[in-house]
């Protein structure tokens, strides 16, 4: 057997914590444009749910290029389940992000509700330390900053689940049904998003757990 083996079965560890890495980037991308269609609703609302909706595009490709990638690896640099699902749970991230910005357009929002803007900020602030320790992977598994940032992911989602419940508690106290449908489905997508950041701070840990 060829003495340089190791290092050919192990050459697409790069690619692979690299489009993690990618992906990373491309949810901060599009959570940022999702607070600045919300910041400045009526003047960047088109343009930025296009913008949002190419970057998932791109995060769709990431992600089927990655589970490409992985069938023909032999050996990965992580557990190939814990691979797999931190790119689909990311490209969950952005799915709803997108879905979140085309609802505004498809349901003709007049005006989005206060709690969407601070929601959306919280969403941003969890794909920033998602993004963080997926550059981190690149460099080293044995980091205990690992914990720490997904202990923030977590914390973000205990305010984000607070303002939710508030904020369908005061959408139910208004008196228009079709308003309350639409803003409803709204505010569900985002707190899915910041609930998937959870999901993949949970993979994470289990790396760290058997790694570290």
């Amino acid at each position: 057997m060829p003495t340089n083996w190791l290092t050919w079965a192990r050459g697409n560890d790069k690619l692979i914590l690299g489009a993690l890495e990618k992906q990373g980037s491309i949810l901060v991308e599009a959570t940022s444009l999702l607070i600045e269609l919300l910041s400045d609703y009526e003047k960047s609302l088109s343009e930025n749910k296009d913008k949002i909706k190419d970057l998932e595009v791109k995060g769709d490709s990431i992600t089927h290029e990655l589970f490409t990638t992985l069938s023909q690896t032999f050996v990965t640099p992580l557990d190939r389940e814990d691979l797999s699902g931190l790119t689909s749970t990311i490209d969950q991230v952005l799915d709803y992000v997108d879905g979140t910005a085309d609802r505004f357009v498809l349901f003709k929002i007049k005006k989005p509700m206060v709690y969407m803007l601070d929601l959306a900020k919280i969403l941003h602030l969890c794909s920033q330390e998602i993004h963080y320790v997926l550059k981190k992977l690149q460099s080293t598994k044995k980091n205990g900053n690992f914990i720490e940032h997904c202990n923030k992911i977590k914390k973000y989602e205990r305010e984000a689940d607070h303002l939710y419940r508030k904020a369908i508690a005061e959408l139910f106290e208004t008196n228009d049904a079709v308003q309350i449908l639409k803003n409803y489905e709204i505010y569900q997508n985002l707190e899915s998003s910041i609930d998937r950041c959870m999901d993949v701070a949970d993979i994470v840990e289990d790396i760290v757990l058997k790694y570290g």
